[in-house]
């Protein structure tokens, strides 16, 4: 999957997640939407597809017949040259109507990613320079809390006057870090402190956060990324809370929520906007405070359900059914040709007629021009079978107008490693099933008149090509399996190097390649 595609569909995820958030933030465990949270990062840092038929999008894709997701990147297009009337095919990773779309789109998703990096990495350096100042604590209830609470990564007690409120930090030695103003005669509060400090230690929320920020970093571009950010560190906090009034029991709850409400009125007003959240956040945890009940084995069970399901529906990818008859109907398919299927009801009627699901297709290969004049060859590919394309490798011939064959000479390799009139090229991008990819092979063809800077061979003039005919010679499917094109050989020898007459190479398209699968 690309970027874009794994944006798109964590920012899906994040809605559904806000949405149920809103709706039983104060009736299912904090918990439940903790562990949401964690799968939408995996869904934001793992860039592959996991197919599956109770995804949402399998459902969009039964309803609609347009596809879920397009690319816009093709990879690994070696560039080739030939001589006489010449072809210089080289990788453009653009979109035809715009010839420097996508390489400016990946210069400031860079930016952007480099500079929120620097931004966080700058913050989490000053702060742990500032920490570095802190004081241990040598009060008796903080030694006697610290026996009690033992944890094969050992935990420190410090004080500093650089901070208005108490906080944890570190992964392997972590540190409960209070101000200096602390009341420390004050057992309760003390213990309230200690324990939820405690638990975020538990829980390894430090590194969770830095998870968080990472996700962030990469979908900076996202809003709902930074929906998820804020939401997230929230809900760190809502379900640290719950856990201790679950350790420290209800009666808990009024001085507990009293000592949140003191600490946010001691917090810092360094940074405006934290502090308007801040405000915000605290009436949500206090109100989730007074609202924290036993869990039950329904509250349980729900959670349980909201988790599988959500995740199910939006952490996987589109799948394409294989069971594509109805009640009423079943279709029948001549394997002897390729042609369309007939689909009958149960008497025998034909209902209506529709091509094959295991092929695929070049829809067209027309040369087309640039902004800037320069030509290139837009392709379009259908993936009419039941699974998912991830790699596509292909062979480009290309003709005069008269249909006079163009010699292909690799750029960077021997021309005695394939035929001249050959150039094989290798894709890897998602195709699903039943999708149509536009602009597949991004093919851009040397025009010794507009292309100053590229090197000229024979008499530099401008390009010849006419018409162009492409042929699938492998395929991989995303479950690891291969299709070979039976027919590639026969097709090469047929069209390879010699001349074709015009209107075969006008009536070419669409070419449509029958696939078996085992």
């Amino acid at each position: 999957m690309t970027l874009p595609e794994v944006s798109f569909s964590g920012a899906a995820f994040i809605i559904a997640i806000v949405i149920i958030r809103t709706v039983t933030i104060n009736k299912l465990p904090k918990k439940t939407f903790l562990i949401l949270w964690k799968v939408v990062l995996l869904r934001l840092l793992i860039p592959f597809a996991i197919p599956s038929v109770f995804s949402v999008y399998t459902l969009m894709n039964r309803m609609i017949s347009t596809p879920s997701f397009w690319e816009v990147e093709t990879d690994n297009i070696t560039p080739a040259i030939s001589q006489g009337n010449f072809v210089i095919v080289q990788d453009r990773e653009l979109l035809p109507t715009n010839s420097s779309s996508v390489s400016v789109w990946f210069i400031v998703w860079c930016a952007g990613t480099i500079l929120f990096a620097v931004f966080f990495v700058i913050s989490y350096f000053r702060c742990r320079m500032e920490f570095q100042t802190a004081l241990p604590v040598n009060n008796v209830y903080a030694v006697q809390w610290l026996k009690e609470h033992p944890l094969k990564r050992k935990i420190s007690i410090k004080q500093s006057d650089r901070i208005s409120t108490p906080l944890a930090y570190g992964i392997f030695r972590p540190v409960i870090l209070l101000p200096k103003k602390t009341d420390w005669e004050n057992v309760n509060q003390l213990q309230y402190i200690f324990s939820h400090e405690y638990v975020h230690i538990c829980r390894f929320d430090t590194f969770t956060k830095l998870i968080a920020t990472l996700a962030l970093c990469i979908h900076w571009f996202n809003p709902f990324v930074w929906v998820m950010y804020i939401l997230f560190n929230r809900d760190i906090e809502l379900a640290c809370d719950e856990s201790v009034i679950r350790q420290l029991g209800e009666k808990s709850k009024s001085a507990y929520s009293l000592m949140l409400i003191n600490m946010e009125a001691k917090k810092s007003g360094l940074l405006p906007f934290y502090s308007n959240f801040s405000k915000n956040a605290i009436e949500e945890r206090i109100t989730a405070i007074m609202n924290t009940k036993r869990t039950t084995l329904v509250t349980l069970l729900s959670a349980c359900i909201i988790v599988v399901a959500t995740t199910g529906l939006f952490a996987t990818s589109a799948k394409a059914s294989t069971d594509r008859n109805s009640d009423d109907a079943f279709a029948i398919s001549d394997p002897q040709t390729n042609a369309k299927d007939i689909v009958t009801d149960k008497k025998g009627a034909v209902i209506a007629e529709r091509k094959s699901a295991m092929t695929i297709t070049h829809e067209s290969a027309d040369i087309l021009h640039y902004e800037d004049g320069a030509p290139y060859i837009h392709d379009i590919l259908t993936n009419n079978t039941d699974r998912t394309i991830i790699e596509a490798q292909y062979c480009m011939l290309a003709y005069s107008e008269n249909g006079a064959p163009l010699k292909l000479y690799w750029n960077f390799l021997d021309s005695s490693a394939e035929s001249s009139f050959e150039n094989i090229v290798r894709t890897k991008e998602n195709i699903l099933s039943n999708q149509t990819e536009d602009y597949r092979g991004g093919w851009s063809l040397y025009d010794g008149e507009i292309m100053k800077n590229l090197p000229k061979i024979g008499n530099g003039e401008a390009n010849q090509v006419a018409y162009s005919l492409l042929c699938l010679k492998q395929v991989v499917f995303e479950d690891g399996t291969v299709w070979n094109n039976p027919n590639y050989e026969n097709w090469l020898k047929t069209y390879g190097g010699k001349e074709t007459d015009v209107d075969e190479l006008q009536n070419y398209y669409p070419h449509e390649y029958r696939v078996e699968l085992d």
